[in-house]
C-alpha cells in the first residue's frame, strides 16, 4: 500500500499524495500563492513518477467557499497544465445539495477555461470518489478501500491545522 505525504498543511488547505493520487483538501477559499505551491508540488509528484500517470483528487469542505476570479483563473491555469499527466481528475464537494451544485458549476467553468485539458468528474463522497480512482492505481495499493482511507487521513491533517490555529488563538 502507498504511502501518504503530506506536502503542505495550513489552515486554508491541505495537500497530501498517496501511490499516484494527488489529494487537496479545501477548507477555505483558494488563493493565488495556494495554486502556485500546488502547481509546484503537482509538477514534482509528477517528475517523480516518469512512468505513469496521475490522478487528482479535490475535496471541498463545507467551509470553503467558491474561488474568486482570480483564484478561478489560476486554477484553470494550474488545471490546464496538470491536464496531460491525468487519468482522472474527481471533485467532491462536502456540505450538501445545493452546496453541490454550486461546486459543479464551478468545476464545469473551470473545465471551460481549459481548452482541450481537464475534464471534472464529480462525486458526492469519499468513497465514491475513491471507486473512480481505484482502476488507476497500481495493483498492489490495496484498491478503493485503501485510497478511501489515504483521503480520510488527509482530511484528518487538514482539520488539525484548523484545531492549531485555533488552540494558538490566531
Amino acid at each position: 500500500m502507498g504511502e501518504l505525504n503530506v506536502w503542505k498543511r495550513d489552515t486554508d488547505h491541505c495537500v497530501v499524495t498517496w501511490e499516484r493520487v494527488l489529494i487537496q483538501v479545501w477548507r477555505y477559499t483558494p488563493t493565488r500563492l495556494a495554486v502556485i505551491e500546488l502547481e509546484q508540488i503537482a509538477a514534482a509528484f509528477i517528475a517523480a513518477q516518469p512512468s505513469c500517470r496521475i490522478s487528482s483528487i479535490d475535496l471541498i469542505e463545507a467551509t470553503s467557499p467558491s474561488p474568486n476570479r482570480q483564484a478561478r483563473a489560476d486554477l484553470a491555469r494550474f488545471f490546464r497544465e496538470l491536464a496531460p499527466h491525468v487519468d482522472e481528475s474527481i471533485v467532491v464537494s462536502l456540505g450538501g445539495g445545493l452546496r453541490g451544485a454550486v461546486i459543479r458549476g464551478v468545476g464545469v467553468g473551470l473545465s471551460s477555461m481549459t481548452p482541450g485539458g481537464l475534464s471534472f468528474r464529480f462525486a458526492g463522497t469519499v468513497a465514491q470518489a475513491a471507486q473512480l480512482v481505484a482502476p488507476y492505481l497500481s495493483p498492489e495499493a490495496g484498491g478503493a478501500a485503501a485510497l478511501e482511507s489515504a483521503i480520510e487521513q488527509a482530511r484528518v491533517i487538514a482539520n488539525t491545522a484548523s484545531a492549531d490555529k485555533a488552540w494558538r488563538g490566531s
